[in-house]
């Protein structure tokens, strides 16, 4: 609806210019200047009547049209047109419509009309539009055609504006096709057939032995994080992160790529790690491959809004290795610094570790850290 109006406005504007190009044939009694032309348009459209719309434009008349011809005849061209004694007739067609008008001159002032009745967007418009005019002075210096004063100014503010607003739109296209370029090429790794399916991502012992240790070397890794978010046929990219956090065997996924709904059970291979989840509404699909000091994931988030709208989020994680730093080598290690997590031994709990470690703290500490 706000696109029809929108649609509506540029081409009464033309239509205003249109008729202001009918006030010059010779003989006409009409004073050559700058003119203030009022206007009262009524619409109708598929049964419903909006409120009338006044407008006022000042415009410099001559005997010469002032409409260049390709803006004139870009949506409008007027068809047949008519002089009897001071009153100008005319018809024109448009891409979507058509229409007829008449203006009738007294000297510094005249009156008329203009209807027109047009398709836009499958709809049928009618609009009336009744026309007065009076003569203020003199034109501009040097200006002998087109809009004056304020009109000239909203004129070319609005130009401005369909300029910037079709600029935004070819950005924001360009934005879109490169986001869905990038949904498109990213994808999760396949499972390894050969692969162990095991709970939560941390290394398994039973998983080691079956397809051998994770192709991945504990440490500080700097990572990049892309993100894209798609709903139906918008796209969005979200600004490209960087960090550097610790991984190792027993902790070899970012959280990047743990978002969402967690997955009961995961496929541990000796260069992958694939896991997928379907849940009510949804489903989850990640994957990270594995190649010594580097690796690389992906995470899609698939869900419904309705019936027919489709969500989708998609999270790129790349990593290499830039150092060890103060990380682990593995939960429990000897090392200090981020993700230290104690484990009791077998048949402990963490009371008697604490315990032990109050009564001899040297025995103790030892074996805390497994010596």
């Amino acid at each position: 609806m706000k696109n029809v109006v929108w649609r509506t406005a540029v081409l009464f504007a033309l239509i205003l210019l249109c008729a202001a190009g009918t006030a010059h044939p010779a003989g006409v009694d009409m004073k050559e200047g700058d003119w203030e032309i009022t206007s009262e348009t009524s619409m109708t459209m598929e049964g419903m009547s909006m409120p009338p719309m006044a407008n006022k434009s000042t415009y410099c008349l001559t005997r010469e049209d002032p409409v260049p011809k390709s803006e004139q005849d870009k949506d409008c061209r007027i068809v047949k047109q008519k002089v009897v004694g001071n009153t100008v007739s005319w018809r024109m067609e448009c891409k979507k419509g058509e229409g007829e008008g008449e203006i009738s001159y007294r000297g510094t002032t005249y009156d008329g009309f203009f209807k027109m009745k047009m398709v836009e967007e499958g709809q049928t418009m009618t609009m009336n539009v009744k026309l007065a005019g009076k003569y203020l002075g003199p034109c501009p210096k040097g200006q002998k055609s087109g809009a004056t004063g304020e009109t000239a100014k909203q004129m070319a503010a609005g130009q401005q504006a369909a300029a910037q607003a079709k600029q935004q739109m070819a950005e924001q296209e360009a934005l879109r096709k490169k986001c869905e370029e990038f949904v498109k090429r990213t994808a999760v790794p396949a499972e390894d057939p050969g692969g162990c399916e095991q709970v939560g991502f941390t290394r398994s012992r039973i998983c080691e032995e079956k397809v051998g240790k994770l192709n991945f070397e504990y440490g500080q890794y700097e990572i990049t994080v892309e993100e894209a978010s798609r709903i139906s046929s918008s796209c969005a990219l979200s600004e490209t992160k960087r960090k550097i956090l610790c991984l190792n065997m027993d902790d070899p996924v970012p959280a990047e790529l743990r978002k969402g709904v967690q997955p009961k059970k995961v496929n541990h291979g000796k260069d992958k790690i694939t896991w997928r989840e379907t849940y009510e509404g949804g489903e989850t699909l990640g994957g990270v491959v594995y190649r010594g000091t580097s690796f690389e994931g992906v995470l899609l988030q698939k869900s419904r809004a309705g019936t027919d709208t489709e969500l989708l989020q998609v999270t790129k994680v790349t990593g290499r290795k830039v150092g060890v730093g103060d990380c682990l080598k593995e939960r429990g290690s000897a090392g200090v610094g981020r993700g230290y997590s104690a484990q009791p031994r077998q048949g402990e709990t963490s009371t008697d570790v604490l315990k032990g470690i109050g009564e001899n703290p040297v025995k103790g500490l030892r074996k805390l850290f497994g010596r």
